[in-house]
């Protein structure tokens, strides 16, 4: 199972005879990332985000993810005092917080579980569902943003097992140093366009077709962003 981002201080698999009575209140501003230094990426977000943030691919239970760079040594540097972004676009998944998505997969079988973090619970609330254990209007608005946050996630999958196998993503070890001081990525995988001069034609034409080669240019060159930690 995909376990939630650290923002999610006490994360529960949403379960309707277990949690009938759970009242939930989203956070009014950002301060719950302050030391949050990546975010899981959806598809449809890659190339905006990758405009401000380092993105790289990690793996986790032999599966490749894309994710952004917030920050280092526990200081997410994006985020200002007042507790809002100094940048315009916001991940996905900080945006649906306190609600999010984990994948279980057993076999051939997957299935995307909703999650909350309980540690915003809160007796002024939102109910998440009726007495008689429907689900509120609340909850059936929450649960279909995450539908279409779950096809983004598996569009993403998709993408990077794509040019995973095309060779598109090498691995490497390098060191960050800015005035957060310094952090050290170990195996983490960027993009390589190198390797887009050795592909087949129809290759090419197909990662052209599909959108992939701009998000491809887009993630390689995202890694200057790191320079950003020392200006903003």
């Amino acid at each position: 199972m995909i376990s939630p981002f650290k923002a999610f201080r006490d994360p529960i698999i949403l379960e309707e005879t277990e949690h009938k009575d759970l009242k939930i209140t989203k956070p009014e501003d950002y301060t719950f990332m302050k030391e949050v230094e990546i975010v899981p990426l959806t598809f449809s977000e890659l190339l905006s985000v990758s405009m401000y943030y380092p993105v790289m691919f990690g793996g986790f239970e032999g599966e490749i993810f894309p994710f952004a760079v917030l920050g280092i040594n526990g200081k997410n540097v994006y985020l200002k005092e007042d507790g809002f972004f100094k940048v315009e676009v916001i991940p996905k998944a900080v945006l649906n917080y306190p609600f999010g998505l984990v994948r279980k997969k057993e076999g051939e079988r997957e299935e995307w579980l909703v999650i909350v973090d309980r540690a915003c619970e809160s007796e002024r609330g939102f109910r998440l569902f009726e007495e008689d254990g429907t689900e509120t209007e609340y909850l059936k608005t929450i649960k279909s943003g995450l539908t279409e946050l779950a096809l983004d996630f598996q569009k993403v999958y998709q993408f990077t097992q794509e040019i995973f196998h095309l060779d598109l993503l090498r691995a490497i070890d390098f060191e960050v140093s800015c005035k957060y001081g310094k952090a050290y990525f170990k195996r983490v995988l960027i993009a390589n366009i190198e390797a887009l001069s050795k592909i087949q034609p129809e290759k090419l034409y197909f990662l052209n077709t599909s959108g992939y080669l701009p998000i491809i240019y887009s993630i390689y060159f995202s890694v200057r962003n790191f320079k950003l930690f020392d200006l903003i």
